[in-house]
């Protein structure tokens, strides 16, 4: 048996409490029973120094562990114990009633279901007290379960009945005390707030998506992000984007409580994960959560397909679930991509510069002593309403087909628009379009091609640019 030492888990995986607080605990759960019982012990749950219970499905044992100082859960890791579970157990196993006597001297106890018993439990207290008890056939009007005391001092002839919530934890295997939850529960707002950092990958995938935070994140990331304005989070692919959060929320979110049909193993070493297929996952996540706490907690998922269902095993748990298929098993990495390439905030810029048929545009803005905007194209004067209807439209620029597989973007670009910004260490953005299929292009953007749009964008950019020349009214529409 694995010597571990039981703690109680708060509400998230492997969240341990001190021993004072979790006895205090079980001090304040109290056994109630109804009135007109038959009380043989009352002892409060902490008090409890050795379960021993055998039943149908094998049985379990749980021990004080003196030179631990916590409990153990015969071979159940703590970190996987169902904390309400195991507090009912301790609660019942604490105090015996029963809610009326049946029969004093019987002389069948096979009526009963007591000659071969459907569970035995045993108990002993810190003073050495010890109380064992049998649990019978059902009772099929109340629903209440016929048991006999087995202690010295006790008639072994009498029948009781015991209320079934009193006795429905002992007649449980020991897999039932697992707790069913697999990744830990949302426990903030959003999932956007909790998960900083989440990669997908494993063989569902032609290559891993990386989902980061951009608030708390490395310099690299928060300089990434000045590309897409007050972006919250980035994707990551070939290229870097901003992240779709109606789809990042449906996404991130089917990661978190991720709960268990049944448990398919546990105390399992890598050898026998490997056999079950987990050395090649079908799906792999590794996240990083700051979940309502001040620290960030690193976890592993990986599943593998079982029929229309799936096993999944977090890093280090050694144990093996049985789930139903998450939401992020059929992730479409393209649709966490908000499609609009880059949308850089003006006052981010230094310039912004079109080139294409030989033509060149440079366009700067900056604010006047009144606070108002001033803008320039090759250093003239522009119109700001004229300056803000083109850097609208130069800053729409977005995918809305499929995912390029086999992009082609050779030879000179058709048209490159390129963001240089004032911001130290952020290197210029640069896009490109090329030729691609009937009436689209090809984008290029840091010389990174997934996507294409429409080819109309150029036409209508070429235009803008040309009106902010001569006066005329820049269309935003393409």
């Amino acid at each position: 048996m694995e010597k571990k030492m039981w703690k109680l888990i708060g509400a998230g995986l492997g969240v341990i409490l001190l021993l004072a607080a979790a006895l205090i605990l079980l001090n304040n759960q109290t056994v109630e029973y109804d009135s007109g019982v038959t009380v043989f012990l009352d002892r409060e749950p902490a008090e409890i120094r050795q379960l021993t219970v055998t039943n149908g499905s094998g049985g379990f044992q749980v021990f004080y562990d003196d030179a631990e100082e916590g409990y153990v859960f015969d071979d159940i890791p703590v970190s996987l114990v169902d904390t309400e579970g195991f507090f009912a157990l301790m609660n019942h196993a604490g105090g015996f009633g029963a809610l009326r006597t049946i029969e004093t001297h019987a002389k069948d106890l096979s009526v009963y279901g007591l000659a071969q018993p459907n569970a035995e439990v045993g108990v002993i207290y810190q003073d050495g007290t010890a109380f064992s008890l049998a649990v019978g056939a059902r009772e099929p009007v109340s629903g209440n379960y016929y048991g006999r005391v087995l202690s010295e001092g006790f008639p072994q002839d009498t029948v009781y009945l015991f209320a079934e919530e009193d006795v429905i934890c002992f007649l449980l295997q020991k897999e039932d005390y697992i707790s069913d939850l697999v990744t830990p529960e949302l426990m903030v707002s959003s999932p956007l707030s909790a998960v900083r950092n989440i990669t997908f990958s494993g063989s569902a995938l032609k290559q891993p998506v990386t989902v980061t935070a951009v608030s708390g994140a490395e310099e690299e990331t928060v300089l990434k992000a000045k590309s897409f304005g007050p972006a919250t989070h980035l994707v990551e692919l070939k290229g870097c984007y901003e992240l779709d959060q109606t789809y990042g929320i449906e996404v991130l979110g089917s990661v978190l409580g991720i709960r268990a049909l049944s448990v398919a193993g546990y105390n399992l070493t890598e050898e026998d994960l490997k056999d079950l297929g987990f050395e090649d996952p079908y799906m792999q996540v590794d996240f990083s959560l700051k979940n309502g706490t001040d620290y960030i907690a690193d976890y592993q998922l990986r599943l593998v397909p079982r029929g229309e269902y799936y096993l999944a095993s977090m890093l280090g748990s050694g144990a093996v679930f049985l789930i139903e298929p998450p939401a992020f098993v059929s992730l479409d990495p393209t649709r966490l991509c908000l499609r609009w390439f880059l949308s850089p905030l003006r006052t981010d810029l230094a310039d912004v510069t079109v080139e294409f048929d030989g033509e060149r545009y440079v366009y700067t803005s900056d604010m006047e002593e009144g606070g108002e905007i001033e803008a320039f194209v090759n250093g003239e004067p522009l119109d700001r309403e004229q300056f803000f209807r083109f850097y609208r439209l130069v800053t729409s620029a977005a995918s809305d087909g499929q995912y390029l597989e086999d992009p082609v973007t050779e030879g000179e670009p058709l048209l490159t628009v390129t963001y240089h910004y004032n911001i130290e260490g952020k290197s210029p953005d640069v896009m490109e379009l090329y030729p691609g299929s009937l009436r689209r292009v090809n984008v290029r953007i840091n010389n990174v091609t997934e996507f294409d749009m429409r080819a109309a964008f150029i036409d209508a950019l070429k235009t803008a640019c040309r009106h902010t020349l001569t006066g005329e009214t820049v269309e935003e529409t393409w």
